[in-house]
């Protein structure tokens, strides 16, 4: 921005909110909740003339809230939520468009904006909740080389006033038809600057949210009931006029009719509407994840059977009203808001005719890198709910959750899935635009992090283990995936930082043991879990700090370790055993190599085994220990326990929720059950991607495609097939017997597959031009050859060496198949 200023309206008063979750027992929204209507959105014009032929028009905009724009009557910008989500105390984004086929000799700039991540609910008043505010400029260049900027300035005139009249993250959107945006409006006053922001406008990084049209979704189904009729049970169920899988449009709803339909996955974004009805019908959309089972309040139902299960959503009204113009065809998606649903609901209070409805997927529009598939339907279910739940909680920042009065950057989720991401999607930018979010998040807090990033609480932070800690932890990550030492530059003074925050406030000790593996079926000291994390991060840190030159930081680090490791074995190691015994003890032991004797490693890793086994081959981490598990134990040469636990059924598992209908990742494991009905509503999200992390096993063990030192040109292709004996078999499981992978890196499409045939495992790599694979695969008995291509190659042919019953040999561009 090279002279537009914020500016907003003397008409706006102070904007208030309660505290969302100041009283617990009150937190719960229910349909009886109206969504207001008030004046309409903040909203700006500016009459100018383009004096002499435009060589080229540039509009630079930006907001303290969400943002829409235009020229000339036309929309400027396909991007939504606009300008994102930062920490404003610091930052926030600028779009700039070439704007120049949109001038004329005279022309107007209109905007309107609304409170979003700057003053709605989300914002926990966090910065002040002050009016949102809107800065802009237009620079002409002519074709006689002289330029001019129009500036917003005192000269933009502003009012409240158009068809949105009013807008929420967490409540939705009110849109009347009616109330046309008026050029001519008579409340027009002059803009006042506005001087309540003291940070930076800077150039957007990243990809932005946009409408992701390839994976749009039409409903499946539609059902029309009027009212309820009792079945005995505490609120009855719905009465269906008619519900029907075809031949969905055109509906008709009434006063006294509504009409539910079924998207067929729990998605984020927003429903495109098209309809027809009379001036003035007021239209509710309303959103759930789920219907009500039954009518029983036992089974955590709050309404009647077939209805939509909304108390799980908490305060956030998340809905959309709609009133009509009265002018035909009419369309409408809300653009100041998202949700997250799968279950949309239509009513009506006067008679309405559905021509269309659509989902649309809202989200950071990055380029999907990642595919795989087996030959097991339930596991590739399960690969498709990780994905979209990947989709649906990276909306300009990693959420936590995209439905309920949350939709926060919880740092523990980020870091848990971050590698698994990074698989899924180039996060590369997401991330960075991220990482400096955390580093905002330091500001005026004594260098700790904040366990929510962007910031939207006042309490003092330093740091909560496995939460802040994601600020090493994405780092390195994306260091290892991308090869891209940059940001580690960028990023490493914060981290410094936050590790000297730790020292002063907690020594050696570790960052502050708040969260501990959330949401663990079997409890861990937290302690114990804060002391492993310091490690890891003290491990991270002295590998980024040699990735850049810092060797004699590298050494602090590496001597920090060794305190931690000698404090650990002190604490939590008697007798050569370890005294605490959940399964994620020992996964951070042994994964985040906390004890390195060999005897001790060995029985630690007996009784991993036998826990899991014990455990009728189900796992009872949370968060944290499911986010390393499966890696952990392939790490361990456990590979076919891995296997066991991704096909296990039973609760807690990820197919048990697969079972249970889930088209996303749950935030417990068991969020719904056939068996009982929902779970503890103050805390059950049906899409929450954390315990998704194991597709990143899937991808580096189960395919075997895996960075090298850094990045993808020289990396490793080491799959692991379900090689099960049937006695490690749990009863009822079959073999995986078939993986494809694809992963698109920097450098082209690494493919990596595996197949059994009549006894033998045939592999199929492809090795991207300009690269080069280690590869490591198992050594096939009784032969000292390979079958490459249809060759018989020997060891010494292709240079390879054998390595604990493996052969591992260099494999350059092209394509193979291996037997």
């Amino acid at each position: 921005m090279k002279r537009g200023v914020f500016i907003t309206s003397p008409l706006l008063g102070k904007v208030v909110h309660a505290y969302p979750w100041q009283k617990a027992g009150a937190i719960l929204s229910g349909r009886e909740t109206e969504l207001p209507s008030e004046k309409g959105l903040l909203t700006f014009r500016r009459f100018f003339r383009a004096e002499k032929a435009v060589k080229r028009a540039v509009l630079r905009a930006t907001a303290l809230g969400i943002f829409d724009v235009c020229i000339n009557g036309e929309r400027v910008g396909a991007e939504e939520l606009k300008p994102g989500w930062t920490d404003y105390r610091v930052r926030v984004f600028e779009f700039e468009y070439d704007v120049t086929a949109l001038i004329r000799e005279e022309n107007v700039l209109t905007a309107a904006v609304s409170n979003g991540w700057w003053s709605g609910r989300i914002s926990y008043g966090f910065y002040g909740y002050k009016s949102p505010a809107f800065c802009a400029e237009i620079e002409l260049e002519y074709e006689d080389g002289e330029s001019e900027i129009i500036a917003s300035d005192e000269s933009f005139d502003s009012c409240v006033q158009g068809p949105v009249t009013f807008a929420d993250i967490w409540d939705g959107e009110y849109f009347d038809a009616t109330k046309k945006f008026d050029i001519d409006h008579k409340g027009f006053q002059s803009s006042v600057r506005f001087d309540g922001f003291t940070g930076q406008i800077v150039p957007h990084v990243g990809e932005p949210v946009r409408v992701r049209k390839h994976l749009e979704r039409a409903p499946v189904s539609a059902t029309v009931y009027s009212g309820t009729e009792g079945d005995g049970s505490d609120y009855g169920k719905i009465r269906v006029i008619s519900s029907g899988e075809t031949d969905i449009f055109p509906c008709r709803i009434s006063g006294t009719e509504s009409v539910i339909l079924d998207m067929g996955k729990n998605m984020v974004g927003r429903p495109r509407i098209c309809l027809s009805a009379t001036r003035g019908t007021k239209i509710t959309v309303y959103f759930a994840e789920m219907l009500n089972d039954s009518g029983s309040a036992a089974r955590g139902c709050d309404g009647p059977e077939g209805s939509l299960y909304i108390k799980n959503y908490r305060s956030a009204l998340s809905r959309a009203v709609y009133v009509a113009a009265g002018e035909g065809e009419e369309e409408y998606a809300p653009r100041f808001t998202f949700f997250g649903f799968r279950y949309i609901e239509i009513k009506a209070d006067g008679e309405a005719e559905l021509l269309s409805v659509a989902g649309e997927v809202l989200g950071t529009d990055m380029r999907e890198t990642g595919r795989i598939s087996t030959d097991n339907a339930e596991v590739n279910k399960l690969i498709e709910n990780i994905i979209w739940g990947a989709r649906g909680n990276y909306v300009s920042v990693p959420t936590d959750c995209p439905q309920r009065d949350e939709r926060l950057g919880w740092t523990g989720d980020t870091q848990i899935f971050c590698g698994a991401g990074a698989y899924l999607m180039d996060v590369s930018g997401f991330m960075r635009k991220w990482l400096c979010d955390m580093r905002d998040s330091q500001v005026g807090y004594a260098d700790g992090y904040c366990s929510v990033v962007p910031r939207i609480w006042h309490h003092r932070s330093c740091a909560h283990s496995a939460w802040t800690d994601a600020s090493i932890i994405v780092a390195y990550r994306m260091y290892k995936m991308y090869g891209d030492a940059e940001h580690v530059r960028e990023h490493y003074d914060s981290m410094e930082r936050y590790m000297a925050a730790i020292a002063r406030d907690r020594g050696v000790d570790g960052p502050l043991p708040t969260y501990g593996d959330w949401l663990a079926y079997e409890p861990t000291d937290k302690e114990y879990i804060s002391l492993c994390y310091h490690a890891q991060n003290a491990r991270m840190m002295a590998e980024l700090s040699r990735a850049i030159g810092k060797e004699d930081r590298a050494e602090h680090y590496e001597n920090l370790l060794c305190e931690i490791k000698s404090l650990f074995r002190e604490r939590y190691v008697s007798g050569g055993e370890l005294t605490e015994s959940s399964q994620t003890a020992y996964l951070l032991a042994l994964g985040f190599d906390m004890v390195t004797d060999g005897a001790i490693r060995s029985a630690m890793t007996e009784k991993l085994k036998n826990k899991i086994i014990e455990n009728d081959y189900t796992l009872s981490t949370g968060f944290v220990g499911t986010g390393v598990l499966c890696t952990t134990l392939a790490q361990l040469g456990l590979d076919g326990l891995a296997y066991s636990l991704l096909l296990q059924t039973k609760d807690p598992s990820w197919l048990y929720s697969v079972r249970q209908g889930a088209t996303t990742v749950w935030e417990r494991w068991n969020s719904y059950t056939k068996e009982k009905g929902f779970g503890d509503v103050g805390m059950n999200s049906f899409n929450h991607y954390a315990y998704g992390a194991v597709i990143e096993w899937m991808f580096a063990y189960m395919a075997g495609i895996q960075p090298g030192e850094c990045g993808f040109e020289h990396f490793v292709l080491c799959p692991r097939p379900d090689m099960r004996a049937e006695s490690e078999m749990p009863a009822g499981q079959k073999r995986i017997s078939r993986v494809q992978a694809e992963y698109a890196c920097r450098h082209g499409i690494i493919r990596s597959a595996w197949e059994m045939e009549g006894g033998e495992t045939v592999y199929r790599f492809e090795v991207p031009c300009g690269t080069s694979a280690e590869v490591e695969i198992y050594a096939p008995e009784g032969r000292d050859f390979l079958l490459i291509n249809g060759e018989k190659r020997k060891k010494a042919d292709i240079g390879a060496k054998t390595e604990n019953g493996k052969w591992k040999f260099m494999l350059f561009s092209g394509n193979y198949i291996i037997k």
